[in-house]
C-alpha cells in the first residue's frame, strides 16, 4: 500500500478488529495490520481507524483534515514529536471510493487506562479510558472504583495540561471543545494529560466539523469557539472543577483555600472579556509553583450531593424515533501495513478517541471515565467506601453516566462478547415506551435513566440495558415487582445511531414477533432492565438459547 497525497490510505487495505465505539460522529475500529512507527524500540503503536457517519460527510472539510495530517510535516521533529506524545492527531487520511471517510490515529497509550471497579462489587475490573470526567466526584466514588488522585497531583496535572495548551496555541491549535470527556490523565508515571478527539481541533482557523461544545462546557454565549481566550477559560472551568470534585461548580472558593493565587487566575479565566483572561503559560507557572505546598493526599470533603449531570459516550435512539519514538528527526512516523509488508512513510503521530466518537441523543455532559491510584504515596485521608450509601439517593454518590453504571462489554455464559456501542442519559420515562409502561416507572419514583446498546462481533444480536436510579432500595424492589406484569415489547427499544442494530430503530420495522429475551432485577436503589434481540428478525424459536445468555449477562453487568 503506497501513500497518497494527503496521507490517504485506502479503506480496502484495513483489516477492521473489533469496534471500540459508535455514535453520532461514526464509528471507531481498532485496525489489525497497521502501526504507527513500528520500527521504534517500543514496537510501535495499535492504530485505530474512525469512520465518520455518512449524514456528516457533506459538512466535512476534507481540506482542513488533509491539513491536520500534513501539520506534522512541516513541524520540527522535536516539535512534531511532542505532539504526537501528547495529543491525539491524525496520522492520515482514509478514503473509499476516493471520498474521505476518516482517518487513522494510533491507540490511547495504556498508561492512560486504568481497571474500573464495579462499586458494588460484582464482577471484575473493566479496562477503561482514564478521562479526568471520573475525578469531578466526591474521594469516596474515586476510591470505590480504584481511583485515588491527591491534591498535588490534580494541580500537577493542570500544570501539564496548561503548558500543553501554551504549547498548541504557539503552533496554531486551538482545542475548542476542552471538557474533561476529551483529557485523558496518565494513571502511572508522572501527572500528565493526553488529548482526545483531536480532529474537532481548530487548526490555524480551519476547522474539519463545525465547532461543537459539551454542556456545562460552554463559552460565555457570542463568543468565538476554538479560540486560546476559550481554551483559558475551560482551563478556568476544570482547575475549579476538579479541586472541587464537581461537574457543574464555577465557585473557585476551594481551589482559593489551596492557593489565593490560583483563586484569582480562575476568577480572571471565568471572566466574560476574553481579553481579561490570563495566558495559559500564567497557568502553568502559578500550578507549579503551588503544587509542592498542598498536601499529597486528597484533603477536599465529599460533595454534599451526587451530580445530576447527565452524560453520553455513544447515541442511542428509540425505536420509530430520530437516531436521537520515532524513525528519523524528519520523517519520524511509519505506517507499516504489516500484512503487505509495505511501510508508509510520513511524518505524523496519533492519538484516539476509540471507546466513543460521540453522541447525538441527549446533548447532555460527556461521561465518566477513571484512573487508578497513581499517587506516590499511600492516600490516608479518602474516606472508606460504603455499599450501603447506594441504597439511597441521599447517599449515593454515583455519577448518572454510561461510563459510571454500564460496562464497556461483557460475555455471556455462551462465549459471546458484547461491546457497548452507545450509552446516554435522559428522562425517564421514555415517550417510545408504552402508556401504561411510563405510568408505572412514574409512579415508581422514575426521573432520569441511562441506556445503552451493546452488539457481538459478528454483529448478530443486538443487546439494550436501561439503568433508572429510583429514591432507594425499597423503592426499586417495589419497582420491579410493580412491573412484573409489562412484557419486554413494552420497553422502547434502543438503538445505534448508524452501523449495524441501527436499522431496528427505523420506522415501520415491526420486532414485536422476533426473537427476543429480556431480564429485570434491582440493585441497591437501582431498577434494571435488558433486551436482547436478533438483528436479522428471526422468529425461530431455537435462537432464544442465544438471546437469553445475552440479556442476562448484560443485566448482570449493569448497575454501580
Amino acid at each position: 500500500m503506497n501513500a497518497t497525497p494527503g496521507g490517504a490510505v485506502d479503506r480496502g487495505a484495513l483489516v477492521l478488529d473489533r469496534r471500540l465505539g459508535q455514535g453520532g460522529q461514526g464509528v471507531v475500529h481498532r485496525v489489525a495490520n497497521l502501526r504507527i512507527n513500528q520500527a521504534a524500540a517500543d514496537g510501535g503503536w495499535d492504530v485505530v481507524y474512525k469512520e465518520y457517519a455518512p449524514a456528516l460527510l457533506p459538512d466535512l472539510d476534507a481540506v482542513a483534515l488533509t491539513a491536520m495530517v500534513d501539520l506534522l510535516d512541516e513541524l520540527s521533529g522535536d516539535e512534531g514529536r511532542w505532539l504526537c506524545e501528547k495529543t491525539a492527531w491524525p496520522a492520515a487520511v482514509v478514503r473509499t471510493e476516493g471520498q474521505v471517510s476518516g482517518f487513522l490515529m494510533r491507540a490511547a497509550p495504556d498508561r492512560f487506562r486504568f481497571d474500573f471497579r464495579s462499586l458494588s462489587g460484582a464482577g471484575s475490573g473493566t479496562r477503561r479510558l482514564a478521562n479526568l470526567e471520573f475525578l469531578l466526584n466526591d474521594d469516596a466514588y474515586t476510591a470505590g472504583i480504584g481511583l485515588t488522585v491527591g491534591e498535588r497531583d490534580r494541580l500537577l496535572l493542570l500544570a501539564d495540561l496548561a503548558g500543553t495548551l501554551d504549547r498548541l496555541h504557539r503552533i496554531g491549535i486551538g482545542v475548542g471543545d476542552l471538557s474533561p470527556k476529551n483529557l485523558l490523565l496518565a494513571t502511572t508515571g508522572p501527572p500528565e494529560c493526553f488529548l482526545i478527539d483531536c480532529d474537532a481541533m481548530r487548526l490555524r482557523g480551519a476547522s474539519v466539523l463545525p465547532q461543537a461544545e459539551t454542556p456545562d462546557w460552554q463559552l460565555p454565549a457570542g463568543e468565538e469557539k476554538a479560540t486560546p481566550a476559550g481554551d483559558v477559560h475551560k482551563l478556568g472551568l476544570l482547575a475549579v472543577r476538579l479541586i472541587a470534585r464537581d461537574q457543574v461548580t464555577t465557585d473557585p472558593t476551594a481551589l482559593t483555600a489551596l492557593s489565593p493565587d490560583l483563586g484569582e487566575l480562575a476568577r480572571r479565566s471565568l471572566d466574560p472579556a476574553p481579553a481579561r483572561r490570563p495566558s495559559p503559560a500564567e497557568w502553568a507557572e502559578c500550578l507549579r509553583a503551588a503544587a509542592p505546598t498542598v498536601p499529597t493526599a486528597s484533603a477536599a470533603p465529599p460533595a454534599d450531593a451526587a451530580s445530576d449531570d447527565a452524560a453520553s459516550d455513544g447515541a442511542t435512539a428509540p425505536q420509530g424515533r430520530s437516531k436521537s519514538s520515532f524513525v528519523a528527526p524528519v520523517v519520524f512516523v511509519v505506517l507499516v501495513l504489516v500484512l503487505l509488508a509495505v511501510m508508509i512513510v510520513r511524518s505524523r503521530g496519533a492519538g484516539d478517541h476509540a471507546e466513543g466518537p460521540g453522541t447525538t441523543r441527549p446533548p447532555t455532559p460527556a461521561p465518566t471515565s477513571a484512573s487508578p491510584t497513581r499517587t506516590p504515596a499511600p492516600v490516608t485521608t479518602t474516606p472508606t467506601f460504603d455499599p450501603r450509601s447506594l441504597d439511597s439517593a441521599q447517599t449515593d454518590r454515583t455519577p448518572l453516566t454510561a461510563s459510571a453504571l454500564l460496562s464497556a462489554s461483557f460475555t455471556d455464559s455462551k462465549g459471546v462478547t458484547y461491546t457497548r456501542n452507545s450509552g446516554s442519559t435522559g428522562d425517564c420515562p421514555d415517550d417510545s415506551m408504552t402508556e401504561n409502561l411510563q405510568a408505572a416507572l412514574r409512579k415508581a419514583g422514575c426521573d432520569k435513566q441511562v441506556v445503552g446498546t451493546y452488539i457481538d462481533a459478528n454483529a448478530r444480536i443486538a443487546v439494550a440495558v436501561w439503568v433508572i436510579p429510583l429514591p432507594d432500595a425499597q423503592a426499586a424492589d417495589q419497582g420491579k415487582q410493580a412491573l412484573a406484569e409489562f412484557s419486554i415489547t413494552d420497553w422502547s427499544l434502543w438503538c445505534p445511531t448508524t452501523g449495524p442494530g441501527s436499522q431496528l430503530c427505523d420506522r415501520g420495522t415491526d420486532i414485536r414477533s422476533a426473537t427476543q429475551s429480556g431480564y429485570r432485577m434491582n440493585n441497591h436503589r437501582y431498577l434494571l432492565q435488558s433486551r436482547a434481540i436478533y438483528i436479522n428478525l428471526t422468529t425461530d424459536s431455537s435462537a432464544e438459547e442465544w438471546t437469553n445468555a445475552a440479556a442476562y449477562a448484560a443485566i448482570t453487568e449493569a448497575g454501580p
